[in-house]
């Protein structure tokens, strides 16, 4: 099957982080979009196969965090290895950083992180949309984006 949703790559890769009891996890995503400005909301498209959505599902949270393009190396790490039997965190050399707003710990070294609580989801064929309302924004420093093309990774 052709992957016509290549048509509208390059798309921003952020790092979705998330938490729900003794589980954490971060995710590599693409298919995250600001939905409304009043209230504030955003949203992310996973797959319910990856171990993330199972997370988001039970805590009904996530963090969205901007990487810049030093974090090139751990974004790929985030986005082809399972969280489900290593720590992303420890094997993509990134530091947790208390949220204000959510129990999920946002990355230190991104250039910001959004902490969302989910208010509604949408399911989508073979993805399921959350819609999280930001509760706190952290901006840390400004840089170039990461994003996924149809050729891997690139810096914009």
């Amino acid at each position: 099957m052709e992957r016509h949703y290549h048509l509208l790559y390059p798309m921003r890769a952020v790092l979705v982080s998330c938490a729900y009891g003794d589980k954490e996890n971060i995710i590599t995503a693409a298919w995250c979009f600001p939905l409304s400005m009043d209230p504030l909301l955003f949203g992310i498209s996973l797959s319910k196969k990856r171990f993330s959505y199972s997370i988001i599902e039970k805590s009904m949270e996530f963090v969205i965090n901007i990487p810049g393009e030093e974090l090139a190396e751990a974004v790929e790490i985030c986005g082809t290895t399972s969280g489900r039997n290593s720590d992303k965190w420890h094997t993509a050399k990134l530091t947790r950083d208390g949220s204000m707003a959510v129990k999920a710990p946002s990355v230190l070294e991104c250039l910001a992180s959004i902490e969302c609580k989910v208010i509604n989801t949408f399911e989508t064929g073979d993805h399921v949309v959350f819609v999280g309302e930001a509760l706190h924004v952290k901006k840390r420093k400004s840089g170039k984006g990461i994003y996924t093309t149809t050729d891997g990774l690139k810096i914009i």
